[in-house]
């Protein structure tokens, strides 16, 4: 977790370099670019930490421990749902209806998941 921890505050510390020194409208595609991805990065390793805790919370530190991986993913999902939204904003396409359709999208996705898995631990 120490990892996890470190990882996410360098990404924030990167993120808000790139807010505070970089205009991303300004610097182009490559600004934007840098933009978005320390955000990814920062929202990643924030969502992680907060799953684990959930889990650490719901299920104690031993299982919490054990469906790290499960609580990755979901992070992951989590942190591109939060990033598209964000883009979307940037591009001023942003409507509530696609915010709803990226997160059914992203549910849709962790469900078929959770029934990849379950159909792998029946065999």
């Amino acid at each position: 977790m120490w990892g996890i921890r470190l990882f996410t505050v360098l990404s924030l510390s990167a993120w808000l370099g790139i807010v505070f020194a970089i205009d991303p409208r300004l610097a182009g595609v490559a600004g934007t670019g840098l933009f978005f991805i320390s955000l990814f990065a920062f929202a990643l390793g924030f969502m992680t930490l907060f799953v684990t805790w959930v889990y650490k919370k719901a299920l104690g530190e031993t299982s919490a421990a054990h469906h790290l991986g499960m609580a990755f993913r979901q992070a992951f999902l989590l942190a591109l749902c939060v990033v598209l939204i964000i883009f979307f904003q940037f591009k001023h396409i942003l409507t509530w209806w696609d915010s709803m359709f990226l997160l059914a999208t992203i549910l849709l996705i962790e469900f078929s998941f959770r029934k990849i898995s379950q159909n792998n631990n029946d065999l």
